[in-house]
């Protein structure tokens, strides 16, 4: 006697679903990246994948953050960063090698560089103490005149 079994059509559908591609999960070499490396040095924050987490980021999405391996990011995770590191968006973002018209508005983004910004004790360590006092007066009549934050 021979048993013909017809195939299940959604068995093949099913290995499909499982395969499904999830596209590219790297940012593009040129575009608009999440860079939180140069502004947590100069936050002085020592350990950010433990902030990210502290200020209700997960794991793995502060992993990829903090790596610049992130491909989104979301709104609760952007006002999260924001409020917690008093700053706005475009301090949060750079641009990497995009070629963009002169007048074009995403110019207004920091560039992206591999190099970290110093510290401030590295800054200082060459100032005499002259240098470091006409820079705190110039700190302090900027505040007055509100030009700086």
């Amino acid at each position: 006697m021979l048993i013909l079994i017809k195939k299940n059509p959604f068995i093949k559908r099913n290995a499909m679903l499982k395969k499904r591609r999830q596209g590219d999960n790297h940012p593009h070499q040129s575009s608009v990246i999440l860079d939180l490396k140069s502004l947590f040095k100069l936050k002085g924050i020592t350990q950010p994948i433990a902030y990210l987490i502290k200020i209700g980021i997960n794991n793995t999405s502060a992993q990829k953050m903090y790596h610049g391996k992130a491909i989104q990011i979301n709104f609760r995770q952007l006002t999260a960063l924001c409020v917690n590191l008093n700053c706005t968006p475009n301090d949060l973002f750079a641009i990497r090698k995009m070629e963009l018209p002169p007048k074009h508005e995403l110019n207004k983004i920091r560039t992206y560089t591999e190099v970290l910004p110093m510290e401030i004790s590295e800054f200082l360590k060459d100032k005499s103490l002259a240098e470091i006092q006409e820079i705190m007066e110039k700190y302090a009549t900027d505040k007055l005149a509100g030009t700086i934050l």
